[in-house]
């Protein structure tokens, strides 16, 4: 499978304290069994309003991407703790550009220590934030389109292995008990041979928190072909359970409408409860991409709310 090379990344904010003054929104204590919607948008804070209008309190967590150098949004931060979300935090260390190829941002880097006040300062703003965190850092290693990509960079899934543990060291050491850590490969290795299979970048059991996938229907894009919810993401799970039978996100998803019926994709999402018990919650990247329209709009925004129980899929 192809995909164009993409990284979300979040704005540069000075960090401050949050707003004691803000009226906080305890979320209520949800079913272990819950699978959760969450949403990724270029704009959380600006668009949090029509979150709101069209998902009630059924968008439970806010997705944010920030590189290396940068702060975590307090404004999202001081947001999520006046709505009681959660924020997924996906770390992208490499050098605020796109393409692998930066020899500065090696995976030895990040196992020897280089990044490690950088890492500090964001533990400290997740746990300042005083919400729950899923920290995702070095998404989709089995790629080839990132600093820290396995088979890239001059970096091994094994670096990728040694670096997810020093990066765990430090976050846990000043993150705070709040703070999980999601272990995310992609859907599908590409390339998809045995060097760079999954389980190669597995750090071990005891390293993770949380495990997921992200993955996308493309569509028929090109020489792709439409893939329904179950065949997308069944062979990734079942390979990640047994590698550790953890609670289990969907870090990053969606479907365009390119060859095929957008609004049942979007209604399939519940089946997967069946299939994938150990299944907690699905990220939505609300955004029109190159790579497709996956946008929430109209009859997709009414279909994904129709999923949605209390702050649960139903």
């Amino acid at each position: 499978m192809q995909r164009e090379e993409r990284v979300c990344r979040a704005g540069q904010f000075l960090v401050h304290l949050l707003d004691e003054e803000l009226e906080v929104q305890r979320p209520p204590a949800l079913p272990k069994s819950c699978i959760e919607l969450g949403l990724y948008r270029d704009n959380p804070v600006g668009t949090y309003a029509s979150i709101q209008k069209t998902f009630g309190a059924g968008v439970t967590t806010v997705a944010t991407y920030v590189t290396t150098g940068r702060a975590l949004d307090p404004k999202l931060a001081a947001l999520a703790k006046k709505r009681g979300l959660r924020l997924l935090v996906s770390w992208m260390p490499d050098g605020g550009k796109e393409g692998p190829n930066q020899p500065k941002f090696r995976l030895k880097a990040i196992t020897s220590g280089k990044l490690d006040a950088d890492l500090k300062a964001l533990a400290l703003e997740m746990k300042q934030a005083a919400v729950p965190v899923i920290f995702r850092p070095m998404p989709e290693p089995n790629t080839p389109w990132y600093a820290w990509s396995g088979t890239v960079n001059g970096n091994t899934p094994e670096q990728y292995a040694a670096a997810w543990k020093r990066v765990r060291k430090v976050v846990k050491k000043f993150g705070g008990k709040r703070v999980s850590l999601l272990w995310s490969p992609y859907v599908r290795s590409v390339p998809d041979v045995e060097p760079n299979a999954i389980a190669k970048y597995f750090p071990g059991a005891t390293a993770v928190d949380l495990v997921g996938v992200s993955g996308y229907n493309f569509g028929t894009t090109g020489d792709l072909t439409w893939t329904d919810p179950r065949p997308l993401f069944i062979t990734a799970y079942s390979q990640i359970q047994a590698l550790a039978p953890k609670p289990f996100w969907i870090s990053e998803t969606g479907s365009t409408a390119t060859g095929g019926d957008k609004n049942a994709w979007i209604a399939s999402l519940k089946a997967l409860k069946t299939d994938m018990p150990m299944l907690r919650g699905v990220v939505w990247f609300d955004v029109n991409e190159p790579n497709g329209d996956f946008r929430l709009t109209g009859a997709s925004a009414a279909a994904a709310k129709s999923l949605i129980k209390g702050r649960c899929i139903a």
